[in-house]
């Protein structure tokens, strides 16, 4: 009987890829589900079989043994990389975003890798395996051409088979094709196959045409006869919508047609013809709100508007696509860096837009260059009449440079010097960032206010003394603020508005939950951490504490409200906080409201209380509705849809 030898050399690189594969899930996910493990072993099996059979003309093994090292330790740094990406920033990194941050990665290498948990190491045992194998293992390398090949074929076959086994609620498939959750690629597919997924993604988008599921119909609450009315003529819009021929516009015309037409509610107008000041912290958290050491935010939060469950999702490019959310309402992409991406895009429903529509004069400033985002160019193609960086700023000699991040304070005289120049109302955008990281080495600002700290928090670990050193920059200059609007008479006629752009990055999170009362990690589970301050403050106003679930995607219509700008609040995927409960998406396809939370790679929801019965027709309504709020949005960006529809964005 005639033996049939089989060329086994693809499992030197089949056994290490899949046993970093395992590890990767275990570290990160906490384990792996069956039909994960199924594909992750038929995408493991198809790759090293058809390395293998690149490899065969090659009369010895050194080619093979060196392109699987290469591969391996490709894989294997990548996939380290990626785990501090994630546990850093709640994403996995794109090569869409490579360009944006590779610049910040080279500047903080070290605090970067220094930030890995020991765990995250275990990447490299693939490494390890993959020369131990060839050392003492010998696998068969002989055998018909035919046969690997024919696996190959096969596993790749099994694999398309099974790409969306195990899906609930929503197809994983369809998460896989659009791109449009990678937590959900990387869990359900695995690290390796995720890497050729991202770099598919760099030329392959969503289809042109997307079909909008109905959301259902909600039953509307009676309410007594509002004293004012926001109504619209939508005849214009509908005459431009039948005419048009682009389907990818013919489906945002319909979605955003089919929104409800909120009405005024308490808060509309409250500040209407005011000033307005819109401050983007960079890095703010609970923590900056110190009684003692920064008692002018401290006061702010006391006497102001705040909103006590609101939340800052962290973007894949954290702090421009913050940034943008916050001026248009908009949910950004996952895999380029959004505001980069659109730059130079007139989007003419955004917030400077909508008070520059109303006879104010617009203007932004910032601390810094144009190093990571191109806000000379994004900045006037949302409405800002003039943008001032720290390049405009320094022309003023007199003016101190310090190492490091600048001086919030002195970002903030700037914009006073910049009030005190402007007639009739004014919407001035203020970009902080001295309270950047790093917090765990000496820097000019984190140092600054070492000693007064020390008197009052001498039990806190050093990198919270330094974030705290920075804040109280930031806090002496809203009390120069606060004193110029006071000695101006425009107190009361002056909103203050402040967010951050994402959480303090590479802390001890346990630590600062502790120090932090405002956050409860019980709540909104692993989510709880983007819990963020959200203060609107006026002298005038009083104290007002809203409950309702929001995020910056919010922002936008809420703002529009409470100054009664003339909006149509149907062109903005968020909504007006005051109308009622939100639903939060974050950036790996989670939701969080008043229910609970949703966790998209287990398709789990988690109620906030345990009696409540929430039904499945519940979860699919809401993804739905979540899955609309993205899929529009990129179509918005991808077709320019407000430079095209500029008619229908300043309603009569």
């Amino acid at each position: 009987m005639k033996k049939y030898k089989f060329d086994l050399r693809f499992l030197y690189l089949f056994i290490p890829m899949f046993v970093l594969e395992i590890v990767f899930h275990f570290v990160q996910f906490k384990g792996i589900d069956l039909f994960s493990f199924i594909r992750i072993l038929l995408f493991t099996a198809f790759l090293s079989l058809f390395i293998a059979l690149i490899c065969r003309p090659f009369k010895n093994d050194k080619a093979y043994y060196i392109l699987g090292f290469i591969l391996m330790f490709w894989f294997s740094a990548y996939s380290f990389v990626e785990l501090i990406f994630k546990n850093s920033m709640n994403d996995f990194y794109s090569f869409g975003t490579v360009s944006d941050g590779a610049t910040r990665i080279a500047q903080y290498a070290l605090i970067f890798i220094s930030s890995a948990k020991p765990a995250y190491y275990l990447c490299f045992l693939g490494i390890i395996i993959y020369a131990v194998l060839h050392h003492f293992v010998k696998f068969n390398a002989k055998g018909p051409f035919q046969l690997p090949a024919i696996f190959c074929i096969l596993s790749f076959l099994l694999l398309v088979a099974c790409m969306d086994l195990g899906s609930g609620v929503n197809s994983i498939l369809k998460t896989y094709g659009t791109f449009s959750n990678k937590t959900v690629i990387v869990d359900k597919y695995g690290i390796e196959h995720f890497f050729f997924r991202d770099l598919s993604a760099l030329v392959y988008k969503v289809p042109e045409s997307i079909e909008i599921i109905e959301e259902g119909t909600v039953e509307e609450p009676v309410i007594e006869e509002p004293e004012r009315t926001r109504q619209i003529d939508d005849t214009e819009w509908k005459n431009i919508a039948a005419a048009e021929e682009n389907t990818n516009m013919q489906t945002i015309d319909k979605y955003l047609m089919s929104k409800t037409v909120t009405q005024p509610n308490e808060k509309t107008g409250v500040f209407e013809g005011y000033n307005f000041i819109y401050f983007m912290v960079e890095a703010g958290d609970y923590l900056m709100i110190d009684k003692d050491l920064t008692p002018t935010l401290y006061k702010m939060y006391s006497e102001g508007f705040t909103f006590a469950n609101h939340y800052t999702p962290l973007y894949s490019c954290a702090t421009g696509e913050s940034e943008l959310v916050s001026y248009l309402s908009l949910f950004p992409y996952v895999n380029v860096c959004t505001p980069n991406y659109v730059a130079g895009i007139s989007y003419y429903e955004a917030l400077p837009y909508l008070f520059k529509n109303a006879g104010y004069t617009t203007f932004s400033l910032h601390n810094w260059r144009d190093e990571f985002y191109e806000r000379t160019t994004i900045l006037p193609a949302l409405g800002f009449d003039a943008y001032y960086d720290i390049d405009d700023i320094w022309q003023d000699k007199s003016i101190q440079h310090t190492n490091g991040w600048q001086s919030d304070a002195m970002l903030i005289d700037q914009a006073i010097k910049h009030i005190d120049e402007t007639n009739g109302p004014f919407f001035c955008d203020i970009i902080t960032s001295v309270m950047h990281f790093p917090y765990d080495e000496s820097s000019y600002w984190g140092d600054y206010y070492l000693d007064e700290i020390n008197e009052v928090h001498p039990d806190w670990d050093i990198q919270f003394k330094r974030y705290m050193s920075k804040c109280m920059d930031f806090d002496n200059g809203l009390k120069n603020l606060l004193d110029y609007l006071d000695e101006k008479g425009l107190a009361d006629t002056t909103v203050l508005c402040i967010y951050p752009d994402h959480r303090p990055y590479w802390m001890d999170y346990d630590k600062l939950m502790e120090l932090t009362r405002w956050l409860d990690p019980k709540r909104s589970g692993e989510n709880g951490i983007y819990r963020s301050p959200f203060i609107i403050y006026n002298k005038a106003a009083g104290k007002d504490v809203n409950y309702n679930y929001c995020s910056t995607l919010d922002h936008v219509p809420t703002i529009a409200n409470l100054f009664d700008l003339n909006y149509d609040p149907r062109l903005y995927m968020g909504s007006d906080i005051y109308d009622g409960e939100k639903t939060i998406i974050m950036a790996d396809g989670n939701w969080i409201n008043a229910r609970g939370w949703y966790d998209a790679s287990t398709e789990k929801f988690n109620p906030n209380d345990p009696n409540d019965q929430v039904d499945s027709g519940y979860i699919s309504r809401t993804n739905t509705s979540v899955q609309n709020t993205i899929k529009i949005s990129y179509l918005i960006m991808d077709e320019d849809y407000f430079s095209k529809r500029r008619s229908i964005c300043s309603p009569s």
